[in-house]
């Protein structure tokens, strides 16, 4: 093995080992916070609600190693519709990648952004950060990656440039969304606000924390160009590149291709408009992908045999993201058990009410961000959490449409940060990036992204943003 393999093997920790570590902190953490409870009640669509005035610390029995030991196995099953849908894409991109149509994509793609290369960053950001804004469904990511690395990589960028296109694009778009169902729709319900109030506020938020990743990408990207070993990925991506040159070689371009990329285009519009139309949960985007890929495949003149290999193909290539959507869930399913969940809650809760009024909204960002790292599910934090910040913020003055905005901002910008969420590692796995270098990357972005946040919260408490 040579000296740099050595080093690289020294220095890179496995997405499992981070996770499983965190898990075995919470375990141990939970051990020294009290046991607490609210009492749950259903809540305006049917769900089931925190009721924040019924806090009571309670005993903890029944918390020991077997909590722990299943931790995971629990958290993969509670995941279970995030890793179906995770291995669905992969299948499908197994059979959409094998038909050659990826290929062709990237061969006109370089001619046509050959002569000014930075220009693709700038394209593919609001793109992918407007997809999100309107669908809520940062999981896309997922699909980016694999479609955008040959691209890149035939452009002189390196791995860290199209695992960021694909993570704060969306990251950007989820953040400040303004008609995703799971997240919007469901705390306009919670808020008692009119659905997809305050679209226009969003928007603009959407639009400066989109531009401003852009730009922080595109200054690294241009780096790249000039002088690749400057890159922090310099060492990972000889092999990718020669992994992802070695499946260029190899794939077959099947005689009706083009049109199958046709098909295959119209089908993602449809996965788009299913979600905003008929709100499509993961179940029936699981479903369309298995369908979507088997379109392509035969459309572009595969045999049956052939197209089951490559979803199987596909399917093998993503088994480690989707396990680690579920090992990720793991986290909180400790905290559950233990029963400090709501403990951790209330005195989130307090803090904010021990602010002035005119930081609540600023307070109730930061908690959302920190609560962030123990819950990613956006719609699980907000039954949990909004019952909870919305009598806060009509405590402390602050207009309920201004609370939600900071709720998604809190929930948005620091999921590809802290390792519970699931898609996020999943992400890092599937581009091959070291959680530690993302980090020291993306740690500069983060900061301006935490600032402009914290500015737009502000603002629009001061405006009184909303109808109420």
């Amino acid at each position: 093995m040579s000296k740099d393999a050595t080093q690289k093997k020294k220095q890179s920790m496995h997405p499992f080992v981070i996770i499983v570590l965190i898990l075995l902190v919470a375990a141990v953490v939970s051990n020294f916070l009290p046991a607490g409870e609210y009492q749950r009640v259903a809540g305006p669509d049917g769900r089931t609600i925190v009721d924040p005035t019924t806090f009571q610390f309670i005993s903890r029995d029944g918390f020991n190693l077997m909590n722990i030991l299943t931790a995971i196995p629990r958290g993969i099953e509670a995941a279970a519709n995030v890793v179906v849908i995770t291995l669905m894409i992969g299948g499908a991109f197994g059979i959409i990648k094998k038909t050659g149509m990826l290929n062709l994509g990237v061969k006109s793609l370089v001619k046509t952004f050959s002569n000014n290369k930075i220009a693709i960053i700038f394209v593919l950001y609001p793109i992918f950060a407007a997809i999100t804004g309107f669908i809520g469904v940062p999981e896309l990511c997922l699909v980016y990656i694999p479609v955008l690395m040959p691209l890149l990589f035939s452009l002189g960028f390196d791995s860290m440039t199209t695992v960021a296109i694909s993570l704060c694009s969306t990251a950007a778009g989820f953040s400040a969304a303004w008609s995703a169902p799971a997240t919007v729709g469901l705390g306009d319900q919670l808020a008692e606000l009119p659905m997809y109030s305050g679209m226009g506020f969003r928007i603009l938020t959407v639009v400066i924390l989109t531009v401003t990743a852009a730009v922080y990408t595109a200054i690294h990207a241009r780096k790249v160009l000039k002088n690749p070993n400057l890159s922090p990925v310099y060492t990972e991506d000889q092999e990718n590149r020669l992994l992802f040159k070695s499946d260029d070689d190899s794939a077959a371009v099947y005689p009706r291709v083009k049109l199958s990329g046709v098909v295959t285009i119209l089908m993602f519009v449809g996965l788009i408009a299913g979600v905003i139309i008929s709100s499509w949960g993961f179940e029936e985007m699981a479903g369309y992908f298995i369908v979507m890929g088997v379109a392509a495949g035969i459309t572009a003149g595969m045999s049956l045999r052939d197209t089951c290999d490559s979803f199987e193909a596909g399917l093998k290539e993503m088994l480690v993201g989707a396990l680690i959507c579920g090992i990720a869930r793991g986290i909180s399913v400790v905290l559950t058990d233990a029963c400090v969940m709501d403990t951790i809650i209330m005195y989130l809760a307090n803090f904010v009410s021990a602010l002035p009024s005119n930081l609540a909204a600023i307070g109730m960002f930061i908690i959302t961000s920190l609560f962030n790292g123990v819950i990613a599910s956006g719609s699980g934090k907000a039954v949990i959490s909004l019952p909870i910040m919305i009598p806060l913020a009509d405590i402390t003055g602050v207009t309920r449409q201004t609370t939600l905005l900071a709720y998604q901002l809190g929930d948005g910008i620091t999921n590809i940060l802290w390792p519970a969420s699931g898609y996020f590692m999943a992400a890092l796995a599937i581009g091959k990036m070291n959680y530690k270098k993302w980090v020291k990357w993306f740690f500069p972005l983060l900061i301006v992204w935490l600032v402009v946040a914290c500015v737009m919260v502000a603002i629009a408490s001061a405006i009184g943003y909303g109808p109420f």
